[in-house]
């Protein structure tokens, strides 16, 4: 699919499939994952296999556990962001330009076979922004309900009108709910691109092999912030010349000569 096509598609439905611009990205962010995994639970790395960590982790609180340590390493060692935003970089730019925000702590999902904690139904938008996108990255290969579920733009917006309607029938909005929901198949070197107003979720894995996926969220600097603060949240990617002039002479006018630390746009 070519980006204008991705573009397009995002618009109309709330979402798009796309393969990576540069999927040695993804292969060297696979590569720090499963290093950063085989040390936390004392494997080789050449006998790991993404999909399979199931068979290593005790499930219920020690694969939760073996989650948070993951996510803690790679944070401290990776700028997982950047790499996911170069790794798709066509499309993302194509959707908020050259001035952007980057979620500072990814999440990391790690969903063994049978696990019985799925992220329940849900939507970002409005606690978040409704101006971000939500990149969600699978590491291995994502089918059936080893996947994700989601609604696009049309059927989020009329199973939010029957709830506003009927508040209280909870099993005619779940009907409305699964009969509009699709589960989308995302195989490792792709990434589901999706709108934060868009309803979305997962079930109970009963597949064979294990989820690890990463989702992750980007923002136009100069967007609407919806209810989080921008700064603790995010932190800045990418500016472009012209914000950058802008920046510093907004910190010129406000603090005199100099910049505040931790302030100055990448560039």
């Amino acid at each position: 699919m070519t980006t204008a096509a991705a573009l397009a598609e995002f618009h109309e439905r709330g979402y798009t499939i796309v393969d990576a611009q540069h999927p040695e990205v993804l292969d060297r962010l696979l590569g720090e994952f499963l290093a950063a995994a085989a040390e936390l639970i004392d494997v080789p790395t050449d006998q790991l296999r993404a999909d399979a960590l199931h068979d290593h982790i005790e499930p219920g609180d020690g694969a939760a556990r073996f989650r948070l340590e993951l996510t803690q390493r790679l944070v401290a060692e990776h700028n997982v962001g950047a790499t996911v935003f170069e790794a798709f970089a066509d499309v993302l730019s194509g959707l908020l330009g050259p001035d952007v925000l980057s979620q500072r702590v990814p999440n990391i999902v790690f969903q063994p076979p049978g696990d019985p904690r799925p992220t329940e139904l849900h939507r970002d938008a409005p606690a978040n922004s409704p101006y971000e996108v939500v990149v969600w990255l699978p590491l291995v290969d994502c089918f059936g309900t080893k996947s994700m579920y989601l609604l696009d733009r049309t059927g989020s917006a009329e199973v939010m009108a029957f709830y506003r309607e009927h508040p209280d029938d909870r099993d005619g909005f779940s009907e409305r709910l699964m009969e509009r929901a699709s589960f989308v198949e995302v195989r490792f070197g792709q990434a589901l691109l999706f709108w934060s107003g868009l309803f979305h979720g997962s079930v109970v894995n009963t597949e064979s092999e294990s989820r690890l996926s990463i989702n992750t969220r980007f923002k136009q600097l100069f967007a609407p912030l919806g209810m989080k603060d921008p700064f603790r949240y995010f932190e800045i990617l990418h500016t472009s010349p012209l914000t950058r002039l802008g920046l510093d002479f907004q910190r010129a006018e406000t603090y005199g000569a100099g910049s505040m630390p931790g302030l100055a746009p990448p560039h």
